[in-house]
């Protein structure tokens, strides 16, 4: 037959075969990938590897390669998929078996990825990965040393093995023996002399011990081996930035972004520069342009948000998108009846705009909600004295002036909105840093942020240093010239997609350590979470104090309320200010009982104040507006309020993160 039809198969036919010598075969193309995975080209690699699989639905070796590239990239749901594929198809490999075990890890199912490492070893004591598996099961779990173990054991089972003594090097670094970490990095690249990885771990300890000439040297080796080595880019850039070449970090900056739009950092340190070099103008634009091809940046968002801050005025427009960026995300988070997150992110746009009208209604109506009337009002009459109130407004200011008309606040004549709540001094201080994080410098712009972030929490007084202080002393020096309470060291850690914060803080008066405060995040909005979770964390473990207002025979007003925890029925002792002291060591207050004037007992309470009864102790009444009030104790233990720390041992981000580089 020679009808069309049958003349159009015929060409197909042909065609396909025609073709088909220049099709590659799910082998060839499976082996490309491998060798773009070795390069790093992680999407090439996959797209190799998904053309593999639709020429052969069975290939395991390349659902294998797509969980590798996939967990490399942190799509560990997608890498597990991909695992549990490979698996299907070959059940009894340990290799593949020991892939599940790391992308349980990255899942945070660190139990079960035991378990796995665990089966494996099991069956095949001399599976190296495995080990290499419960090492970093621990560095996640915050238990170095017992990582070491397991990379020594590693080790033991095949000396010259290079993620064994790469990973011995960070853990060595980890546990603050430096001279060891050294000896095991000089070791890999004895044996592995072309390794850029292990030129780019020397050079990280290097950095990271301070040695900025030796950590330049052995970088510019990494990447004279592979210029496009995006890391070893970065810790070079980092290294030039804490040498003080600010012209040569914004070159290699540009340099980064010009093969890498999105490169993790590289907007960041790039505006920092410009900013450090006067040129805020700049400064800000490479930032907003950061923003836009990087928006989960956080700590880029607040270095922007710091330049407006510092650089431009109140009344300036340039603040009014960070303003507006804040302001949508809380009225979101009231979409999703998050209340703490709304409020916090209402309060950050009103801090880059106060004149924005919208959110601060949006605001107000956050503090209505709540339960602080007297707060919402003051919120209203603010946007009344702007001279921009609404209808809507002028009618809520009317309608809540007369439902206060008979609170606390308006019988003992006492406004609110200027009490001086503030019982607790702190001052944020944070060391020199040596991390080569994507975002040098970045424990500058979080204290700033957390100082802010307190701003909400009356009780305090937080205020975040210009530089940073060159050893423990000078801060505690700093700190108790400024006459503050305490004063806390500020550390801030990161890996790809997790960071975490510590606050060691310490008593202003003695230099004793107080408390340690850590918080970990992960997932999205860690930054701003980690931030808001500490300054909440500090702030309960505060002993509740403040001060008696006015009193009228049997009764008095103190400076505390509902906003401060305080409920009808508690119990507070009265004192004069000059009898408590903070305790000499951790977070309390001393006073001598002899020294109790009388209590206090809670009848009523408003936002910021409560009303009660007073009652002296002796034959003389000696209680005066003015007196110190601090809460009793409600149990054995200790002052009602203050809040013990068990935050539990937790991971090193940056740790983790370098760990996971060198296989």
């Amino acid at each position: 037959m020679n009808t069309p039809i049958a003349r159009t198969a015929a060409a197909a036919i042909m065609a396909f075969f025609l073709l088909l010598p220049l099709m590659a075969d799910p082998a060839s193309l499976v082996a490309q990938g491998r060798s773009l995975q070795a390069r790093d080209d992680w999407y090439g690699a996959i797209e190799s590897y998904q053309e593999a699989v639709r020429g052969n639905p069975g290939y395991a070796d390349a659902f294998r390669g797509l969980a590798e590239c996939f967990y490399a990239l942190g799509e560990y749901e997608k890498a597990m998929t991909e695992a549990e594929k490979a698996i299907s198809l070959r059940k009894n490999d340990t290799a593949l078996t020991d892939l599940r075990g790391f992308i349980l890890i990255g899942l945070g199912r660190l139990d079960e990825a035991r378990q796995t490492f665990q089966g494996v070893l099991a069956k095949a004591p001399n599976d190296i990965q495995a080990r290499f598996g419960l090492g970093e099961i621990e560095i996640a779990s915050g238990r170095i040393s017992a990582a070491g173990a397991e990379y020594s054991e590693a080790l033991r089972r095949n000396p010259s093995n290079r993620q064994a003594l790469l990973s011995l090097a960070l853990v060595s670094y980890g546990t603050g023996n430096g001279a060891l970490a050294r000896d095991y990095a000089e070791e890999a690249l004895r044996y592995y002399s072309d390794d850029k990885v292990a030129y780019y771990v020397y050079a990280w300890l290097a950095s990271a011990q301070g040695d900025l000439g030796e950590a330049e040297r052995y970088v510019r080796k990494a990447l004279a081996l592979d210029p496009a080595y995006d890391d070893a880019n970065a810790l070079f850039a980092s290294v030039l930035y804490r040498d003080g070449r600010l012209a040569e970090v914004i070159e290699a900056c540009n340099s980064r972004i010009s093969r890498n739009r999105s490169a993790p950092g590289a907007w960041y340190l790039r505006a920092l520069c410009l900013m450090e070099s006067g040129k805020p103008s700049e400064a800000l634009a490479s930032a907003v342009t950061g923003l836009e091809i990087t928006p989960e940046d956080e700590v880029l968002r607040s270095l922007y948000e710091g330049i407006l801050l510092d650089f431009y005025a109140i009344e300036s427009s340039e603040r009014h998108p960070a303003s507006k960026w804040h302001a949508a995300r809380a009225t979101d988070y009231e979409r999703k009846n998050l209340s703490d997150q709304a409020v916090f992110e209402y309060r950050r746009a009103l801090t880059l705009n106060p004149y924005d009208i919208d959110s601060r209604v949006g605001y107000a109506k956050q503090l209505l909600t709540r339960g602080y009337p007297a707060r919402y009002l003051g919120q209203l009459e603010f946007i009344q004295s702007l001279g921009k109130a609404t209808t809507a407004v002028n009618d809520a200011v009317e309608a809540y002036k007369k439902a206060l008309s008979s609170s606390i606040a308006v019988k003992w004549s006492i406004d609110p909105l200027y009490l001086d709540k503030s019982s607790v001094d702190i001052g944020l201080y944070w060391l020199s840093s040596h991390s080569a994080s994507a975002h040098p410098d970045a424990v500058r712009i979080t204290a700033s942020v957390l100082a802010d972030a307190f701003v909400q929490e009356n009780r305090f007084t937080v205020r975040s240093a210009s530089r940073a202080s060159s050893s423990y002393s000078e801060a505690f020096r700093l700190s108790r010239t400024a006459g503050e309470d305490y004063f806390g060291l500020l550390s801030f850690e990161e890996g790809d997609r997790n960071i975490k914060l510590s606050l060691d803080l310490y008593l202003s008066s003695s230099g004793a350590l107080a408390q340690k405060f850590e918080v970990f995040r992960t997932g999205n909005d860690r930054y701003v979470n980690g931030i808001r979770r500490l300054m909440q964390t500090v702030s309960a473990s505060m002993p509740l104090q403040g001060r008696l207002l006015k009193r009228y025979q049997g009764q008095g007003v103190i400076n505390l309320g509902k906003a401060d925890g305080i409920s009808e029925g508690d119990k507070f002792d009265i004192l004069r200010k000059d009898a408590l002291s903070w305790a000499n060591e951790g977070i309390a207050v001393n006073y001598d009982p002899e020294n109790v004037l009388g209590s206090f007992t809670v009848t009523s309470v408003e936002g910021d104040i409560s009303l009660g009864t007073l009652a002296r102790t002796g034959f003389y009444d000696r209680i005066n507006p003015g007196d110190s009030v601090v809460l009793q104790r409600k149990d054995a233990e200790g002052a009602a309020g203050v809040a013990v720390n068990g935050a539990p041992r937790t991971s090193s981000p940056a740790l983790l993160e370098l760990i996971r580089k060198i296989r």
